[in-house]
């Protein structure tokens, strides 16, 4: 069963980087990871352009889900520098059912370095070891090729698709759907992949 109790938010630490808590100050450097060049085309949760009240706002939402107990947003941070760079996390955290969703976005001058690759097996191996899930989902908006790759890289299955589901700039976005299951995860592990 899992052995994690929200007393407080972990530091999830891997070879380059260190996932840390978020903090009030992180908003400016937050803000700056949702305006980097091509964040923003996939990120429906933020108006454009964002503002830094949207962030505060964002991290309130932050605040909020851990001291429900129903996730943790994590900020990225690369070795040995403390400046957020992205964030990752879960959240719709159903203990019941032993299921939550991740999320992540990453500040686009840091694209293709394997950076989220890094960060997301962190956040998996958090999910699957320390909340004994048995399943985690994630919804990509459609067209978002980059983010479904990486899901698919980590073992995530397509496995349908949410039509029309969003309602956002003045726009219907339909969403894909990905699942990993723990045994899949585990396989993955095994091969060295999420290591």
């Amino acid at each position: 069963m899992a052995g994690y109790s929200f007393a407080r938010v972990p530091t999830l630490e891997t070879p380059r980087l260190r996932l840390r808590q978020i903090t009030e100050r992180d908003c400016a450097a937050w803000l700056a990871v949702i305006e980097s060049p091509g964040a923003l085309r996939y990120l429906l949760d933020f108006p454009s352009p964002p503002r830094l009240a949207d962030m505060q706002a964002i991290f309130a939402w932050a605040e909020r889900i851990f001291r429900e107990k129903s996730g943790i947003r994590w900020a990225i941070t690369l070795k040995p520098a403390h400046t957020m760079i992205g964030s990752c996390g879960f959240h719709l955290y159903a203990p019941c059912h032993r299921r939550a969703e991740v999320g992540y976005e990453l500040h686009s001058g840091y694209w293709r370095r394997g950076i989220m690759t890094e960060a997301l097996a962190a956040v998996l191996r958090f999910c699957f070891e320390q909340l004994d899930l048995h399943r985690v989902e994630a919804d990509v908006v459609e067209g978002n090729i980059a983010s479904a790759a990486l899901l698919k890289k980590m073992g995530f299955t397509l496995e349908g698709a949410w039509r029309d589901r969003e309602y956002q700039r003045g726009a219907y976005h339909s969403l894909w759907q990905f699942g990993l299951l723990q045994p899949e995860f585990r396989a993955k592990q095994f091969s060295g992949l999420t290591k």
